[in-house]
């Protein structure tokens, strides 16, 4: 999945990036189950579990910064966005990216 067509800004880049390996990262029963519970197709129109989408999230970020913590340091985007996950994602609010179109995009094309 290219993430970058959604338009999100670096941050919300980064965020939508952990959920997407996340959910790589799961087996297919346990991804298709997940996303089963954040997105409902209800008649002609797309329901979104809020809090289970925030779950999502607050889940993918913590097993982020558990992997981050045995990278090393580098240079450029890369050390950017290493920064960015060891200072700036354990603040992250899932919550935040329940009302964010661009995301909620980026959900429902995942479950697709």
């Amino acid at each position: 999945m290219n993430i970058e067509k959604y338009g999100f800004d670096r941050n919300d880049l980064i965020v939508a990036t952990v959920v997407n390996v996340f959910l790589r990262n799961m087996t297919p029963e346990a991804r298709k189950e997940t996303l089963a519970e954040i997105v409902k197709w209800d008649s002609s129109e797309i329901v979104i579990n809020g809090p289970a989408l925030a779950a999502l999230i607050e889940n993918a970020k913590a097993a982020a910064m558990i992997g981050f913590e045995r990278w090393q340091d580098g240079e450029g985007i890369y050390q950017k966005a290493l920064d960015f996950i060891r200072e700036s994602l354990p603040a992250v609010d899932g919550k935040k990216y329940v009302t964010d179109e661009r995301f909620l995009r980026f959900i429902q094309d995942c479950a697709e």
